[in-house]
């Protein structure tokens, strides 16, 4: 190596960093599909294992790397789709409560759509804006309603794609059956939010937990690194450690299910 062990390690880690979100970069902004996104993501994890490993021999780093590399990617994307539908969540009464007023004055399903993207900014906005294209360039409300669901998955936005597909093959009140879900979604709203206010504190207390636990395990390593490094290159070391963060995890996600409400 001409520069320097430390020199091409420190190249090796700066180019590493650099490339991450350059190779993931077209699958985030929507210009890759599916299997570029898997190819991304194992490349993330492989690039976690190795920099831990190129630039300090460290095995359980490279473990904790290839974990670290593969989890953000996928938290990242749990995120995003949390606050995506969260989002529609709040939005969604109202769309309906405007569907039904738009449809109760005359106006069409894609006029109505229209209005839905006019007035409703935010995802839920832009998915009935792509539905009223959808119906301009002559697909049917049928075909539309099915594609909403699979981008929409709300509980409540099924059961009014069915009533839509019932009133174009049957007929019937479409006005009136979009006020009363609009009512019913504002309502499950309320309670919803109710029961997030009652469990703030568990849910809270859950969460100082994990963090705790990591602040320590960090502090510990910051004031006693021997302690730590004399641990991890024990014979049960790398063992113990491992199964602490799985237990850690275990325990966050069971607690998490447990305090999670239904969508």
């Amino acid at each position: 190596v001409v520069a320097g062990v430390a020199e091409t390690r420190r190249q090796i880690l700066f180019y590493s960093i650099l490339l991450a979100p350059v190779g993931a970069s077209p699958w985030l902004f929507g210009y890759a599909g599916l299997l570029y996104g898997i190819t991304a993501l194992i490349g993330g994890a492989l690039i976690g294992a190795l920099v831990p490993l190129v630039l300090f021999d460290n095995l359980l780093g490279a473990a904790g790397g290839l974990v670290l590399g593969t989890a953000l990617p996928v938290g990242y994307l749990l995120f995003i789709r949390w606050w995506r539908l969260g989002g529609m969540r709040k939005q969604l009464p109202y769309a309906l409560q405007a569907i039904s007023d738009a449809v109760r004055s005359g106006q069409t399903l894609s006029e109505s759509c229209e209005l839905v993207s006019k007035e409703i900014k935010g995802p839920l906005g832009k998915e009935f804006g792509y539905a009223f294209q959808q119906l301009e360039l002559g697909h049917t409300p049928i075909a539309v309603m099915t594609r909403m669901v699979r981008r929409i998955p709300l509980a409540e936005f099924r059961i009014f794609a069915t009533a839509v597909i019932v009133h174009r093959r049957a007929g019937g009140n479409l006005s009136l059956l979009t006020e009363r879900m609009s009512k019913a979604a504002h309502d499950k709203t309320d309670v919803r939010n109710h029961v997030l206010a009652m469990t703030a504190g568990a849910r809270l207390s859950a969460v100082g937990m994990v963090i705790a636990s990591i602040l320590a395990a960090a502090l510990l390593t910051w004031m006693e690194p021997e302690y730590i490094e004399v641990f991890a290159k024990s014979a049960k070391g790398p063992w113990l450690i491992a199964t602490a963060v799985l237990l850690q995890c275990v325990g966050a996600i069971w607690v998490w299910r447990i305090l999670k409400t239904s969508s």
